[in-house]
């Protein structure tokens, strides 16, 4: 009843959704910036099924085990200096802290985490991923054994915009049992504001009455413009919390081994915790390795790992091989990831899908 009571209270205070897509730049970073860590906000203790989380102990190191051997493109020459980059987009209107809720303990949930489990992939611009085709995305997912899609539906700027695109994909999907974890990326200026789009992602059902499988908010830094605080997270963690129920809901971080992050104020609303693992020029195996110890204590992980390159943003300008996408994958199961993924379809090659194909998640 409380979950439903939120739902209406916060789709009757949204606003429409449009259709624009904008570019972030989550797709071109590998290496976070350092920044100091947010301040701690006081975090109840989450009372789900999930691992217990020891919330007050949590401390993350910022080193990274050194590289275990060469990568082709490693390690990049210098190059021509480029222009600083335009300023991210943020929303023009900040919430002062002193007007956002005050932040409680869940109640008890269930969370069924079957839909994170294996290998997926991660879905950003629908026209370009296999042309919007729906039917080709799943025969493609399926032929490279993939057990979930995460589609990008919302963002603060333009609100849910993907119903379209869930509407196509997720009877195809679920026909062919594949799970769809949305995801979103809320800018944390107004996070009762972000809580009613995501609201209308939640809400959203096929013909059939399907919804979608899981919900991730995409949780940036500064850098890509979000006031990312520990209050702020956690204020809006927990009305997404209350909105979906049992539905697994993950937060998609920077690793800690690159970054400080509120992870312990995120946690008591969270099933499991994704970090972006864009290795680079580092060894995944051993980032996996690190990455995971230190989040587990908190949740379960799903690893995010590199199916792009940073040729045209300065950075190693080859692609990982199939031996890296092996390896990542190889270190996320002897690490205890329930599962990994790998940003983005649309830019992985032909020797990236071979090897996600070809390996057998147990």
């Amino acid at each position: 009843m409380l979950a439903g009571a939120v739902l209406l209270l916060l789709v009757a205070g949204s606003v429409g959704a449009a259709t624009a897509k904008r570019r972030t730049a989550v797709e071109a970073r590998v290496v976070a910036r350092p920044r100091p860590a947010a301040a701690a906000v006081p975090a109840p203790v989450a009372t789900s099924s999930a691992a217990a989380v020891p919330l007050s102990t949590a401390t993350f190191s910022p080193t990274k085990p050194p590289v275990a051997a060469a990568l082709a493109g490693c390690p990049v020459p210098p190059g021509t200096p480029q222009p600083a980059p335009p300023p991210p987009w943020h929303p023009s209107v900040l919430v002062p802290d002193s007007a956002l809720p005050p932040v409680s303990a869940p109640s008890p949930w269930h969370p069924d985490l079957a839909p994170l489990a294996g290998k997926g992939m991660w879905i950003w611009e629908w026209p370009d991923t296999d042309g919007g085709n729906a039917a080709a995305v799943v025969a493609q997912a399926v032929r490279a054994g993939l057990h979930q899609l995460w589609v990008r539906v919302g963002d603060s700027k333009d609100g849910f915009y993907g119903a379209a695109e869930l509407d196509a994909l997720v009877p195809a999907a679920h026909a062919a049992g594949l799970a769809v974890i949305a995801w979103g990326f809320p800018y944390l200026y107004d996070p009762v504001g972000d809580a009613r789009w995501t609201a209308q992602i939640l809400a959203w059902r096929d013909p059939a009455g399907q919804g979608v499988d899981g919900y991730s908010a995409d949780l940036e830094e500064p850098t890509e413009g979000v006031d990312m605080t520990a209050r702020r997270a956690a204020v809006y963690l927990e009305l997404v919390r209350r909105l979906a129920g049992n539905l697994p809901v993950v937060a998609t971080v920077y690793p800690p081994g690159r970054s400080a992050y509120p992870y312990s104020a995120m946690a008591p609303y969270v099933d499991a915790f994704a970090p972006m693992i864009y290795w680079e020029c580092t060894d995944p195996g051993a980032d996996v390795a690190a990455d995971v110890a230190q989040l587990a204590r908190l949740r379960p992980v799903d690893v995010i790992g590199q199916a792009f390159n940073l040729a045209g943003e300065g950075g190693r300008a080859v692609s990982p091989s199939g031996a890296e996408i092996d390896e990542f994958l190889s270190a996320a199961v002897r690490s205890g990831a329930i599962g990994a993924s790998f940003w983005v379809w649309q830019s992985a090659t032909p020797q990236e899908w071979a090897a996600l194909s070809s390996f057998s998640w147990p």
